[in-house]
């Protein structure tokens, strides 16, 4: 199954987009409560508030909601990203690879069970090039954020740099969620994960990742 299916109609105005913003919580809710395969746009319709006729005048069916529902946490969740890398204009590289640990630690760890249950039907429905896509976003986003730090080495290109760190990132960040059962306490958690992302971009930089450990400015 693809998750890349199309909302009904698109939401223009501020009660439509509040409308679809409920329908989306609501079907998270009962993704955690039934699991996919039986949750039902009725009981979605239930839980939001809203008649089934309101629910089937946006989305034409349970695929059509999973895949804005995720799209929707995902663009926020590579927002966030972006805004927490890109807070300060002057920070360093390492500053801001610690912040990207930072931001994106903090957003599952804030919404775990919500979180484990959108990321295990991102792995069984959405498409391989649908994922890759996204995935690149993040990838893009992260890229970006690097390069603009105040000491990036010239010249240097920012995607692997940004590919093999994100990959750190997410990859441990994820586990967490999906694999056990217990999430590990937050802090040394994260401060384990910002250590191996500055020993990456390290040997990915090579002789240039000296300059993580001089403030902008400094002589």
């Amino acid at each position: 199954m693809n998750i890349s299916v199309k909302p009904r109609r698109k939401p223009s105005q501020a009660r439509a987009r509040m409308t679809t913003g409920a329908i989306q919580d609501a079907f998270v809710l009962a993704l955690m409560e039934s699991g996919y395969e039986r949750a039902s746009m009725r009981e979605i319709a239930s839980i939001a508030g809203v008649g089934l006729g309101t629910l089937y005048l946006y989305f034409p069916n349970k695929d059509s909601i999973a895949a804005v529902t995720v799209h929707s946490w995902m663009r926020r969740h590579a927002q966030l990203m972006k805004s927490a890398m890109t807070e300060r204009p002057d920070s360093t590289l390492r500053e801001r690879a610690d912040a990207m640990v930072r931001a994106c630690a903090g957003e599952l760890f804030s919404q775990p069970a919500r979180w484990r249950a959108l990321l295990i039907l991102e792995r069984r429905l959405t498409a391989p090039e649908v994922y890759q896509a996204m995935y690149q976003q993040h990838v893009q986003i992260v890229a970006e954020a690097l390069a603009g730090a105040c000491d990036w080495p010239a010249r240097q290109d920012a995607h692997p740099v940004a590919s093999f760190a994100f990959c750190i990132s997410e990859a441990a960040l994820r586990n967490a969620l999906l694999v056990h059962d217990a999430l590990p306490a937050m802090e040394p958690f994260t401060a384990a994960i910002q250590q191996a992302v500055r020993a990456a971009i390290d040997h990915a930089l090579g002789p240039a990742s000296n300059m993580m450990d001089v403030a902008c400015g400094e002589t």
